[in-house]
């Protein structure tokens, strides 16, 4: 049996996918399998590419119907027979030396169940060729700073975004499995639902170690109202469980008023959701009044239903409220390291 399953998953990228799939079939680390799922039932793309290829660590799942993203993932999460898991989307690659790099990490690291790389952010051009943007998903505090950080705890920035990102993950499949996603998980936040489920330490590598694509089309939600409750559903549930303090507290407002757009209507959508308001509010200007009142006379509708986010999805929101126990760690040196994108 091999050490590490790769689930790679594509849904009618037939130009995207030779890119991710050499990624990992360069990879230093060569003891793993390979689970390729293919969303789109009537595409036979995936399979006349791994014929070409000839790879026998790689597996095609061609579905009869599709599955959506959400499954999609949640089958990734619950991860194989093998020690570790990790997945690749379609869009995204990797630099070569990632799951050898993520493997001695987590190996190394018995209290952490789930590693992540830092990724270069490429983007789409609208004639399909790609370009750099220059920009990492995480600062880097300085060149030869790559030791890995480690997260003991829930972080602030958990109120509103996650800490990992899926394009280059590594987890320990027992641990992940036992902590599954609700079925009823918005695509939007799928990462900070697995993140605040799952138990243990997280680990992030702050070299480059992978490519997260910018693409043109995307399956994730755009309008206003799902996006809201996705939102809301990690944002009330973080509050009402970790319980910020006013120091948190004012530094996530500080935080949310740099964003572009400023995302500072958000906790005005908590406290009128009934979520800590008085805790919340204090810390409000007057230009983030102003910027909620013009936001909410404009789109009424949009705020109401919004604030359905619990009997729209009560799965996610009772998982969130039953995270697993870890101890509160009140220090914000880690706060502001991540860029908000």
């Amino acid at each position: 049996m091999a050490l590490v399953r790769i689930f790679l998953l594509t849904c009618r990228r037939p130009t995207l996918l030779p890119r991710a799939l050499d990624s990992l079939r360069k990879q230093t680390f060569t003891d793993w399998v390979c689970e390729l799922h293919n969303d789109a039932p009537e595409d036979d793309s995936p399979k006349r590419l791994l014929d070409k290829i000839n790879d026998p660590r790689i597996s095609l799942h061609q579905h009869s119907e599709s599955w959506g993203a959400v499954k999609s993932f949640r089958h990734a999460f619950h991860g194989g027979e093998e020690a570790f898991s990790s997945f690749l989307e379609d869009d995204n690659w990797w630099e070569p030396e990632f799951l050898e790099s993520a493997l001695k990490t987590l190996q190394s690291n018995p209290d952490a169940n789930l590693v992540w790389a830092n990724l270069h952010i490429w983007r789409e051009n609208p004639d399909h060729s790609w370009c750099p943007t220059g920009r990492t998903i995480w600062k880097q505090s300085s060149e030869d700073d790559d030791s890995p950080r480690v997260f003991r705890s829930f972080q602030p920035i958990q109120c509103f975004d996650a800490l990992h990102s899926n394009g280059a993950t590594l987890f320990r499949s027992n641990i992940s499995r036992a902590a599954p996603i609700p079925e009823d998980t918005p695509l939007a936040i799928i990462e900070c639902v697995r993140e605040r489920l799952l138990p243990g330490n997280l680990i992030l590598l702050p070299k480059p170690l992978g490519y997260f694509a910018v693409t043109l089309n995307t399956a994730r939600p755009t309008d206003r109202e799902s996006w809201l409750r996705s939102q809301l559903l990690c944002a009330a549930s973080y509050q009402l469980t970790i319980r910020p303090g006013k120091e948190e507290l004012a530094t996530t407002w500080a935080t949310l008023r740099e964003q572009h757009p400023p995302g500072t209507n958000l906790l005005f959508h908590v406290a009128l959701a009934g979520v800590r308001p008085w805790a919340l509010l204090r810390h409000a200007k007057g230009i983030d009044w102003i910027r909620f009142l013009r936001g909410f006379l404009f789109r009424p509708l949009t705020s109401i239903r919004g604030l359905r986010f619990r009997t729209k999805h009560p799965k996610t929101w009772e998982a969130l409220l039953s995270p697993p126990p870890r101890a509160k760690e009140t220090s914000l040196s880690q706060y502001l390291y991540k860029k908000v994108l």
